[in-house]
């Protein structure tokens, strides 16, 4: 790399992926290797990336042996994650791996594995935690604005389900891993009981979803704090994507829907009823249509998340959001799978630190089986 410009290879170049590419040309970044074993998708990518000078590959193995990159972001089916990732990771490369970490949890933890506790090898695009706002709220529970937690509540509704060509084991695993690593993050705190149900909306079919595409999820804390996950494809008014924090001191609310471009109020309210001059607005990124639904609300984190990444290979950091941190959340998100298929029961779950450990307990929890 030379001035601070990365050399980049994308893996997996569909809707995600080219997004993604978009925004590392437009902050001034190269995109050298483009790689997905869809032949059409990688020719369609090169086209609308403009990157016809870029050498293309029809999988990541031989993308990482050729090298020359001095990172990659892979955005392939979830599936294919560990596949995808793996020879990068062997080959030092940097990898920006969008969530979830895999399909299956088992996979997960092996894939952890072979990482290693490592927290400058992958960083996971959960772009909320680079959100201007939701970063902005953070810090205001942190000085300790809204007092002790009582219930915090994160939504998460798409007007539009992804392209056909997409896959998913559905609703909560998909869309929940956002809000789930959300409601960690801004807790604290790895909850002791999840349960979940899905429902039907009339007049509208999310082909990509088995079940339901409405779906409620909800767990508790050790400290009893409760969490509650509202998830839905069937928005009729763009995406929305708020959460309100319940404390004992005050209410903070992030993200009242308000349409595109924004903005995104933090409205932070006292015990009296009174608006908190902490409250503060940010704007979202108004983009020409068409647009991937979640972009204007989070262009700037993606922006950041992005930003920040190059930042810590250039200084040997640790990546800000890692391999633990999502396997934590898909941990959450697939209690709340199983108990939606199982008529909505409680699932008691627990982490350790220790790996082996935690795999145990997942496997005493019934998460997967033997």
């Amino acid at each position: 790399m030379s001035d601070d410009v990365f050399r980049y290879g994308l893996f997996g170049v569909g809707r995600c992926g080219c997004v993604h590419g978009e925004i590392l040309i437009a902050q001034g970044q190269r995109v050298v290797s483009v790689g997905d074993e869809n032949h059409d998708a990688l020719a369609s990518a090169v086209r609308r990336l403009g990157v016809q000078a870029a050498a293309t590959f029809p999988d990541a193995a031989s993308m990482a042996r050729h090298g020359a990159i001095d990172g990659v972001v892979i955005s392939s089916h979830t599936k294919d994650h560990a596949r995808d990732a793996g020879p990068f990771v062997r080959a030092g490369i940097p990898v920006y791996l969008e969530k979830p970490l895999t399909a299956d949890l088992r996979e997960g933890f092996s894939f952890v594995r072979t990482i290693g506790a490592k927290k400058n090898v992958l960083q996971i695009g959960l772009q909320r935690r680079f959100d201007e706002a939701l970063c902005y709220a953070k810090q205001l529970l942190d000085q300790d604005c809204v007092g002790e937690i009582r219930e915090i509540r994160s939504i998460l509704r798409d007007q539009h389900p992804p392209p056909a060509t997409y896959t998913s084991r559905g609703l909560i695993i998909d869309m929940g891993i956002h809000v789930a690593d959300e409601v960690l993050w801004l807790t604290g705190e790895f909850p002791s009981r999840v349960w979940g149900k899905m429902f039907e909306a009339k007049g509208y079919h999310s082909p990509i979803d088995e079940g339901g595409n409405t779906a409620h999820v909800g767990f508790t804390t050790p400290s009893g704090t409760l969490c509650r996950l509202d998830l839905s494809r069937t928005h009729a008014s763009g995406y929305n994507n708020e959460t309100s924090i319940i404390g004992t001191k005050g209410t903070l609310h992030v993200g009242r829907f308000c349409g595109y471009p924004g903005p995104i109020h933090v409205e932070l309210w006292t015990d009296k009823g009174a608006p908190h001059p902490a409250s503060k607005t940010f704007q979202m990124t108004e983009l020409p249509r068409p647009f991937a639904e979640f972009r204007p609300r989070f262009q700037k984190a993606y922006e950041i998340a992005h930003t920040q990444f190059r930042d810590a290979v250039l200084g040997k950091k640790n990546f800000a959001v890692t391999q633990i941190d999502v396997l934590n959340a898909q941990v959450v998100v697939e209690a709340a799978h199983r108990s939606a298929i199982h008529g909505g029961i409680d699932y008691p779950i627990a982490r350790a630190e220790d790996l082996d450990e935690y795999e145990r307990l997942c496997l005493d929890h019934k998460l997967f089986e033997p």
